[in-house]
């Protein structure tokens, strides 16, 4: 569920509802050029403008987000660890299967508050309204909490990050697609975790018209790459893959994304270093998308 309040100025209030990622954001525009309109464009057109937009800031966000169903695996996990338990499901060689903790892997956090300034697009078709939600961005964001998840437990760190983002939502009738590319830096206030510099990459399709097996289309690919910033050595990787079952009739679409994430023991030392902690999560999703 989606919805923005436009104020005076410019100003925009957006919110966003999700099991996995809910947000409220403020937009602040920081000139008064046009906003460029790229409903029409190709999607490789899309970035290529956004990069030469980003030149030349023309927008300023501040989003507080929320990440419910990580959150929630926190809570069960410490207050109903028979309950946790109780859902595994199995072992793959050493790593025990949870299905809670393939419901909520691939967090690391539980909320976090954040700015953004870069460049935006809007995008419309045969009239539809430009909404916040249906926009692309480029530019610098910085983000920071007071919390880090492991294994679903939560630890005390303060932690910030500095990232460059290429972010955007194209929603028409019938086709919804998303992307982010983003290169970052991520340092912890806590000396048991390692610093990390990282690459992500997710890609998210939903199209009425197209067929179920096809690849790209109705199809969702999530790959995220960390590596200690002092060393270089590899800490965590991400591989996700998810297909989207579109509904034409009720306009949703059943999805289920499914993956691996990897994370070296090395990453974590001192009071944090436990090498029973399965170094290999199975990832679970089901979802709605409508």
């Amino acid at each position: 569920m989606k919805g923005q309040v436009a104020g005076g100025e410019g100003v925009e209030v957006a919110w966003e509802l999700d099991a996995y990622y809910t947000n409220a954001s403020v937009a602040l525009p920081l000139d008064r050029r046009p906003v460029p309109e790229g409903g029409t464009l190709r999607e490789l057109e899309v970035y290529r403008t956004l990069f030469r937009e980003s030149l030349r800031p023309r927008i300023l966000m501040f989003e507080a987000s929320l990440y419910p169903a990580p959150a929630a695996g926190t809570w069960l996990k410490k207050h109903h660890p028979d309950v946790y338990d109780d859902f595994v499901i199995g072992e793959a060689g050493p790593n025990e299967l949870n299905l809670i903790e393939g419901l909520t892997a691939g967090f690391q956090e539980p909320w976090a508050v954040s700015a953004f300034v870069g460049s935006e697009m809007t995008f419309t078709r045969d009239g539809d309204r430009a909404r916040r939600s249906n926009r692309g961005y480029m530019g610098y964001l910085v983000s920071t909490g007071r919390k880090h998840i492991r294994d679903n437990v939560l630890i005390d760190d303060t932690w910030w990050e500095l990232e460059w983002k290429l972010k955007g939502e194209r929603e028409f009738r019938d086709e919804q697609l998303s992307w982010s590319f983003r290169v970052g830096v991520k340092n912890h206030g806590n000396p048991d975790i390692r610093d990390v510099a990282y690459v992500g990459f997710r890609r998210s399709n939903l199209d009425f018209r197209r067929p179920f097996l096809g690849f790209l289309n109705n199809s969702t690919i999530e790959l995220v790459t960390e590596v200690a910033r002092d060393d270089a050595d590899f800490m965590r990787q991400e591989i996700i893959f998810g297909k989207k079952l579109p509904i034409r009739r009720w306009r949703i679409a059943m999805a289920l994304d499914v993956g691996v994430i990897f994370e070296e023991d090395s990453k974590y030392s001192g009071a944090l270093a436990d090498p029973s902690i399965d170094e290999v999560t199975l990832v679970f999703r089901p979802n709605i998308d409508w």
